[in-house]
């Protein structure tokens, strides 16, 4: 199982959140994301998050960078 911090964006029900507080009584995750009506507060497990694979997966995306000289 994954460990989150607080500031880490993840990833929860499809949608981007950053953890802004960890409950370690139960292991739940106080998660916020900004919407056009306001902030999103949920709460949820561990077991529901998934971290950003762009931050933990490499990917070469130098190739489309023109070379000058």
């Amino acid at each position: 199982m994954h460990t989150f911090t607080v500031g880490e964006e993840v990833l929860f029900d499809g949608e981007r959140y950053v953890v802004s507080s960890i409950d370690r009584s139960d292991g739940r995750y106080r998660l916020l994301a900004t919407t056009p009506d306001g902030a999103r507060v949920v709460w949820a497990p561990a077991a529901g998050l998934r971290k950003m694979e762009r931050y933990t997966r490499s990917h070469d995306d130098t190739a489309r960078v023109s070379r000058r000289r």
